[in-house]
Formats: C-alpha cells, sequence, structure tokens
C-alpha cells in the first residue's frame, strides 16, 4: 500500500491537466456574460456606440478576469514545473485552487452588475485574493515538505513565494480600499502591473 502511494504521489500529469482544463472553462464562461446591446427605435451608429460605451464596466471585468486568471495559469504552470511529487494536502490545496477559479466568473459578473458599490468590488477583490492565496500555500507547502525540484536556492524559494503572493496582496489591500471608497479598491489594481513586473524581474535576475 505505501508503495502504491509513493508511485501515486509521484504523478502529477492528471493534476495538472485537470487544473488546465478549469481554468479553460473559467476563461472562457467570462465572455458569456457579455451581451450584445439592442438598440430600440432603429439601430444607428450613434445609439450602438453609446450601448456600447456604457458596457465598459463590463468589457473591463472580463479583460481584468482574463489576464489574473491567465497570471494564475502561469504561476500554477510554475508550480509544477519545479514540484516533483504530491502529497494529500497538495491535491487538496490545488483543489481549493481551482474552486476559486470556477468561482471567479461568477464574481466578475457580480462585480460588473454592480461596479460602483462597495460590496461588488471587496467580493470581486476578496474571491481574486484568496485564488491566488490558494496557490501561495500550495507552493510553501510544497517547499516545506520537500517536494520540489533538488538545487533551488533558498533565496529562489522564497522569492518564488514572494511572487506568489504579490497578486492576492494587491487585492486584499484593494479590498481593504473599497471599505473606505469602491473607486479607491478599483484603483489600486493598476498596483498589479508594477507589483507584478518588479517581482518578474527579481525572479530573471536571480535564476540567470
Amino acid at each position: 500500500m505505501a508503495k502504491a502511494y509513493e508511485s501515486e504521489s509521484e504523478e502529477t500529469a492528471r493534476l495538472v491537466a485537470l487544473s488546465d482544463g478549469v481554468i479553460a472553462i473559467a476563461i472562457t464562461l467570462l465572455v458569456l456574460d457579455l451581451t450584445v446591446p439592442t438598440v430600440t427605435g432603429g439601430a444607428t451608429d450613434r445609439a450602438l456606440t453609446e450601448l456600447v460605451f456604457e458596457q465598459g464596466h463590463e468589457l473591463f471585468g472580463y479583460v481584468l478576469s482574463f489576464l489574473v486568471i491567465g497570471l494564475y495559469w502561469v504561476l500554477h504552470r510554475r508550480v509544477f514545473i519545479y514540484v516533483t511529487g504530491h502529497d494529500r494536502k497538495v491535491l487538496w490545496l490545488n483543489l481549493v485552487f481551482l474552486l476559486f477559479v470556477a468561482f471567479l466568473p461568477f464574481a466578475t459578473a457580480l462585480f460588473t452588475a454592480y461596479p460602483t458599490t462597495r460590496f461588488g468590488v471587496v467580493f470581486y477583490s476578496v474571491v481574486q485574493a484568496m485564488t491566488g492565496l490558494c496557490l501561495a500555500l500550495l507552493w510553501v507547502h510544497a517547499a516545506r515538505r520537500h517536494l520540489i525540484a533538488e538545487g533551488l536556492t533558498s533565496p529562489t524559494v522564497l522569492l518564488q513565494a514572494a511572487r506568489f503572493l504579490a497578486t492576492p496582496t494587491v487585492f486584499t489591500l484593494a479590498a481593504l480600499l473599497a471599505f473606505v471608497n469602491p473607486t479607491f479598491g478599483i484603483l489600486s489594481w493598476l498596483l498589479l502591473v508594477p507589483v507584478n513586473a518588479f517581482f518578474e524581474l527579481r525572479l530573471v535576475r536571480v535564476t540567470a
């Protein structure tokens, strides 16, 4: 029995395949919430243009969620480039990560339906933060249980952990700011670009 579980723990292909499938479906579901505007009283270029611009918050939510889910896919791929095996906790942390990924289309739809409300911004930010936090916890657990490839230095492992925590930290800050003013929370999402770029450049320098 022990040998059977040992062989099972070395097999990560199905885990990655399931994750890729769930992430692909979640990204696809995002676009289903976008609706073609209906022009009443005869379609004109002006009327159609105005209606499309009125859907700006829906398009913004779609693009943001697409890019963040895409970022989580990139980071998830990076985790399993280095993870050479798994245990039950890795499996469950990955499943919880996928639970939140699959829930993101709903969180996005809620935000785009109520983009100026405190609850809409906080709810969306919290779901995004929990998604990224699960991935960070997965990496930390795998590193502590020595399930990652040999040769990674401690500074690199720690920097990778900080990289995984960057995005959920920004969304946590956004949720806190949204309690004061929803606009502050939305604007803080812009920090995702420089924060992620900073850690990515640090990793490139360390691993070069």
